[in-house]
């Protein structure tokens, strides 16, 4: 069978079903899981090696005679995608404002519906076979189901709450964000030192501050305990130096006395660590900052000046009054959204929480039931479920699963939460409120975090909350991976999810690859402009030598240093090995004598030696693939492909050619076969081409040691 590039190839596999799992088959299951890509996501260098590796994995075990299940499929993305919509409405002149929500959700769908259709291009381009009919995205009805029984089972087991606390706010996103979705830069600011004065006293005491422009908000001052400067202050006010307003003094031992003067303004509104000392000490909660990120009336002159600049300006009101005594340069860490890279603000806002010190006590109990690739990885989830805190899952978007909670416009207009208050939580509309039978119920105006659906990934996909065939026979996956970067916000929280609803880990093996970083260490990234584009390097060598390249970096949680120039010359090794593997299969059937030798081939020592090493290989390869140690697989075909077959045996055999050819043939074809889940598309051309061979090499049996 001719085909001419490997879309045809692809094409070919595709039309044929050899991708497709069989849940009544009785061959034994093995299952992998792909991690969903971002909606609006760019094919990236960690996405190939990652399919590729999943691939590599799903292809072998078919081989091997199991039915397996790769199933694919793609994550809404709430804010990404959101932000990335109002960016092409801008453009046009419009907003969510101008449109409305129902207007703005049915264009977000047309525009959903145009990406997707270029995405599958995109995440096929490295041969993944993986089950499309099987297909999933997070936003469709079937996982919307699963997502409001997740919900409603928390409510009815009391696990969630909605209330005012402190939260990690994205201004320019407009929602709150989870600690684990920050990124923290490490900037040079300044460090300022503002006096307090004591009340009553011609005294002063001195904090030391990195954002003035919270002075506003300034509700007391803590002192670490025995403070051998302040302790004589303890019970007295100081006065506010912007607000003028009184501020208790008190001892708290929570404050650090490594840091500046060893007193800490406390802004209860504007820092976690504050808000805790505050909520202890009855202290009331005062926003200088809104969710715009722009300053409050409390500000006074600097209302609706954007945070940053009124940094400035905050400090120069304090310098006219004379309460600044110094300056100076400080190195710290600044916490901005991993998403569009803005400096967060801790603020309080109405949100709805899970309660997950239950689930993570689950969690610690069933860990070593999973096998972490690499091993460390157990201990830092370990180490973060017994820190855990309360999970915030609402956020102020339109792109996601509308939180399914009805309120009364009648007898809870204040939308207040509970039980018995005028409230319901429902997938669709409910007739009418259970507390005073109006009719008039509107719908919570959030949705839901992304990571509350993607949690639910391993279930959901296979049919949860129904007890389906699917979920009784894949479940738990076999296999899972992921970046190491997000191994709290989705891999922990798939964990909980999984023993919550069905009692059962998520998956058997948890891989966790490695981060490919430029030479000088540094992540990928447009900005930088120090990115790989896999289509490119496919494009100049084909996917079977980018496969190969990327293996070479494949070693669980170990970060790859390379370049545009180290992946050519990698991908340029493995094209000329294609080459090579090309020649071999021309000499040996192309170039076949007319007619073989009748002498016995058992006492020739060079056949016996090169099946020996063949049998030694098949062995290693094996061993390693199970053990998902690909590089070191890679490693060991290639070697014998190259030096031990090619260089040794085949020149060998030239003076016996007759002889040897049953050999030759015999090491050809299991060489093919068992470099397939590498280099799927050479190795199925030259399938094709042998004497004997199946339709496939796809329906071939992985070579027996």
């Amino acid at each position: 069978m001719e085909k001419n590039n490997e879309q045809d190839w692809y094409n070919f596999w595709d039309k044929q079903g050899y991708f497709k799992a069989d849940p009544s088959s009785s061959k034994k299951s093995y299952s992998l899981l792909m991690p969903p890509p971002n909606l609006t996501g760019e094919l990236h260098l960690g996405h190939a090696m990652q399919h590729s590796i999943m691939d590599a994995i799903a292809r072998f075990k078919r081989m091997q005679g199991f039915d397996v299940l790769l199933l694919p499929g793609v994550d809404h993305a709430g804010i990404l995608f959101e932000g990335t919509f109002n960016k092409v409405l801008e453009k046009q002149g419009l907003s969510k404002r101008k449109l409305g929500r129902e207007e703005w959700l049915k264009r977000a769908w047309e525009f959903r519906d145009e990406i997707y259709k270029s995405f599958h291009k995109t995440w096929t381009v490295m041969g993944i076979s993986a089950d499309w009919s099987r297909e999933v995205f997070t936003f469709e009805p079937k996982i919307q189901k699963a997502v409001f029984e997740e919900f409603k089972r928390f409510w009815d087991e009391d696990l969630l709450y909605k209330g005012a606390y402190i939260v990690q706010w994205c201004p320019k996103c407009g929602t709150a964000i989870e600690d684990i979705e920050m990124e923290y830069q490490e900037r040079i600011g300044k460090l300022y030192y503002v006096k307090y004065k004591i009340e009553g006293l011609d005294e002063y005491i001195e904090i030391t501050t990195v954002r003035p422009e919270t002075v506003y908000a300034d509700v007391g001052i803590a002192i670490y305990p025995n403070h051998p400067k302040y302790r004589e202050y303890i019970g007295k006010n100081a006065v506010n130096p912007l607000a003028g307003r009184k501020l208790p003094i008190f001892e708290d031992k929570r404050v650090d006395p490594k840091f500046g003067t060893g007193a800490l303004k406390i802004t209860p509104g504007h820092d976690l660590l504050d808000y805790e000392i505050g909520k202890d000490h009855n202290l009331e909660i005062l926003h200088a900052i809104d969710k715009m990120g722009k300053m409050t009336e409390l500000a006074g002159d600097l209302v609706g000046i954007k945070a940053v600049e009124a940094r400035k300006l905050a400090f120069e009101n304090l310098e006219k009054i004379g309460a600044i005594s110094k300056v100076e340069e400080y190195s710290h860490s600044v916490p901005v959204c991993e998403r569009c890279k803005t400096v967060v603000e801790p603020l309080i806002s109405t949100e709805w929480f899970v309660k997950t010190k239950p689930l993570a006590e689950k969690a610690l109990k069933n860990l070593d039931k999973i096998n972490f690739l690499p091993k460390n990885y157990k201990k830092m989830l370990v180490d973060w479920y017994k820190e855990i805190h309360d999970w915030s899952i609402s956020r102020s978007l339109w792109w996601g699963h509308r939180i399914p909670v009805w309120y009364c416009g009648k007898c809870n207009k204040t939308h207040n939460v509970g039980k018995d208050e005028g409230m319901v939580v429902s997938f669709d509309r409910p007739e009418k409120c259970p507390k005073c039978g109006g009719s008039n119920l509107i719908q919570d105006e959030q949705v839901l975090d992304t990571w509350f659906s993607s949690g639910l990934w391993p279930i959901a996909t296979l049919g949860f909350p129904k007890k389906t065939t699917e979920l009784k026979r894949y479940f738990p996956w076999n296999f899972e991976i992921s970046a190491p970067e997000i191994k709290y916000l989705w891999i922990a929280r798939m964990i909980m999810l999984s023993l919550h609803f069905v009692n059962e880990i998520p998956f058997k093996n948890m891989f966790f690859h490695g981060m490919l970083r430029d030479l000088q260490g540094q992540k990928f990234s447009k900005s930088l402009g120090n990115g790989i584009d896999p289509n490119e390097l496919i494009k100049q060598w084909g996917v079977d030598s980018v496969r190969m390249a990327l293996y070479g970096y494949s070693i669980p949680g170990r970060d790859g240093k390379t370049s545009k120039q180290l992946m050519s010359e990698r991908c340029k090794n493995y094209r000329n090995f294609g080459t090579k593997l090309k020649n071999i299969y021309r000499f040996v059937i192309e170039l076949k004598p007319d007619s073989l030798s009748s002498s016995d081939q058992s006492e020739n020592k060079d056949d016996k030696e090169i099946l020996e090493k063949l049998n030694s290989m098949v062995q290693e390869a094996t061993k390693n693939i199970d053990n998902f140690s690909l590089h070191l697989a890679v490693e060991a075909i290639y070697n014998f492909v190259w030096h031990d077959f090619a260089d040794i045996y085949i020149e060998k055999s030239k003076n016996r050619r007759e002889e040897a050819q049953p050999t030759l043939e015999k090491v050809l074809k299991e060489i093919i076969i068992i470099l397939h889940p590498f280099m799927p598309f050479l190795t199925e051309e030259l399938y094709q081409k042998l004497p004997e061979h199946k339709k496939s090499i796809m329906l071939d049996n992985w070579p027996k040691s």
